[in-house]
C-alpha cells in the first residue's frame, strides 16, 4: 500500500480489524464476531470482504467449502497510510496542527497525557540542540 494506495473505508476498517486478530480467518468467523458489535447482515459482511479483495488489502484462499482471509499488509502499514492521508490531505502536511487537534480533541487520563511527554522527551533527546534566538 502507497501513499496513494487503497483507502479504507470505516466498514472495511472493522472487518480488517477482525482479521489482524485471528488471521487466517473465515467469513464466518468474522461475521460471528461482527454480529457481537454490529447489525450486519452476512451478506453485508461478504460484500466487505470481497471490496477488500479487489482493493488488494486482503487475499483469500479456498480452502474446502470455506475461504481463508488473510492480510496483505500489516495494521501499522495501514495505520500509516490512513494517518498519511490524514496529515496531507486535511492538515496539509503539518504535523502540529495534527497533533495538537488529536491531543486537544481527545480525553486523555493522566498516565496518557505522561506517557506523550515521556514520548516527546525521548524524541527531543535525539534532536540536536537548537541554537538561542538572536532579537
Amino acid at each position: 500500500m502507497t501513499e496513494s494506495g487503497p483507502s479504507i473505508t470505516d466498514a472495511e476498517w472493522c472487518v480488517m480489524h477482525e482479521v489482524w486478530l485471528c488471521e487466517p480467518v473465515t467469513s464466518g468467523e468474522i461475521t460471528a464476531q461482527l454480529s457481537e458489535t454490529t447489525e450486519w447482515t452476512p451478506g453485508t459482511i461478504k460484500t466487505l470482504l470481497h471490496r477488500l479483495v479487489q482493493k488488494g488489502v486482503l487475499d483469500f484462499q479456498r480452502k474446502g467449502n470455506k475461504y481463508l482471509y488473510r492480510s496483505n499488509f500489516s495494521e501499522a502499514e495501514c495505520i500509516d497510510q490512513a494517518s498519511g492521508q490524514l496529515l496531507h490531505t486535511v492538515f496539509k502536511g503539518r504535523p502540529v496542527p495534527m497533533l495538537a487537534y488529536l491531543v486537544q480533541s481527545a480525553r486523555l487520563s493522566g498516565s496518557e497525557v505522561e506517557a506523550l511527554r515521556e514520548m516527546l522527551a525521548e524524541i527531543q533527546q535525539d534532536l540536536p540542540p537548537v541554537a538561542p534566538r538572536r532579537e
